[in-house]
């Protein structure tokens, strides 16, 4: 009999998530793919069964109360406003399809993989809104696009499928934090809250202990490079096809910059493993010169200053200084469980 991940609708049974089966079911899948069809697979709910959140609604920072300090939160700012979406939401919905100040995105989560990326919801001049198509691939999420079906794999930022086929997403800088260091950051920021239309209980993670247990897996994945636990979260960044990860356990208490050069890229690394965050941007500015930075603590949301005394924001913005209103060029970058990053970038290097 078939089997399918029902304790997503169902919390009663969250205790019976070990005993889903490993083998996945085989997804029903037509036309043409830029992955092997025979390595997608069907994660149980069906096209929209997770439902996507169209109509997102929000509270100020200050005034919510269902998110724990320690809940991870993810936040993207564009022009001068910011917002944050909460891990308890997102483990339910997986997409909030949004606006800021006229520009449009999907916030995509997925919670099998760690792995929260915002991309451009206009393409081809276009805008569209994305929702949850049911299939997985290395078990992570398949968005479709509502305007031409497409299919698109998360990780791979790429539509695999469809009328779209080997197009490829356009990503804005976000962060991914505790709500306890997000209020610290954006204290006036806004909060995706729980008037999501839906009937969920957010208090809830809808995986049993996926998220602490290293060796469970819902669905195939290759696990062949164990230089980290598989459920580490990293962040990565890819650069001309190639990526590194640097761990976010790794940065010890206080802020830490990391002033790195990667595949012919000079980077700069901000993260603070109390903090449990880290940034990733270009130092090198379009006139050609080349920054290094260090760290400034105690005054967020700035968290850097560069070798010329400019003071940049979580964000890349320089706040204070000569260059005040410049803004650090973002990387291709996000974090992700080690096993997912692994999986979708073969032989990664790792910082150290």
């Amino acid at each position: 009999m078939k089997q399918k991940i029902l304790i997503l609708f169902l919390p009663l049974l969250f205790a019976a998530c070990d005993s889903i089966s490993n083998s996945g079911d085989q997804a029903d899948v037509s036309g043409d793919w830029l992955i092997p069809k025979d390595e997608v697979f069907d994660g149980g709910p069906g096209r929209d069964g997770i439902p996507a959140i169209e109509s997102p609604k929000f509270d100020p920072a200050g005034s919510v109360g269902f998110i724990a300090n320690n809940d991870l939160v993810v936040g993207i700012k564009i022009g001068n406003e910011v917002k944050a979406y909460p891990h308890p939401i997102l483990n339910w919905h997986e997409i909030v399809n949004d606006e800021i100040s006229g520009t449009a995105f999907a916030l995509t989560y997925c919670p099998l993989t760690g792995s929260a990326i915002a991309w451009n919801r206009k393409i081809n001049g276009s805008i569209t809104t994305f929702g949850v198509s049911g299939f997985l691939y290395f078990t992570n999420l398949i968005p479709f696009d509502r305007a031409t079906n497409s299919n698109w794999v998360q990780m791979k930022l790429q539509s695999v499928n469809g009328p779209l086929i080997g197009t490829f997403a356009e990503t804005f800088q976000i962060i991914e934090t505790t709500f306890e260091t997000w209020k610290k950051l954006y204290p006036d920021s806004k909060v995706l809250n729980t008037n999501t239309g839906f009937n969920r209980p957010y208090n809830q993670f809808p995986y049993g202990d996926y998220r602490t247990n290293n060796n469970q897996f819902l669905f195939p994945v290759p696990k062949d490079d164990n230089r980290l636990p598989f459920k580490e979260r990293v962040h990565g960044v890819i650069i001309n096809g190639k990526s590194k990860v640097y761990r976010l356990n790794s940065f010890g208490a206080g802020l830490k910059i990391i002033n790195d050069t990667f595949n012919g890229t000079e980077l700069v690394i901000a993260g603070s493993t109390d903090r449990n965050f880290s940034v990733i941007f270009n130092r090198k500015l379009n006139d050609a010169t080349v920054l290094s930075f260090s760290a400034v603590d105690n005054e967020l949301p700035v968290i850097m200053v560069d070798n010329e005394g400019t003071k940049y924001d979580v964000f890349g913005k320089a706040v204070k200084g000569p260059r005040v209103g410049e803004q650090l060029k973002s990387t291709l970058s996000y974090v992700a469980y080690w096993f997912a990053w692994a999986a979708f970038n073969p032989g990664a290097e790792i910082y150290q």
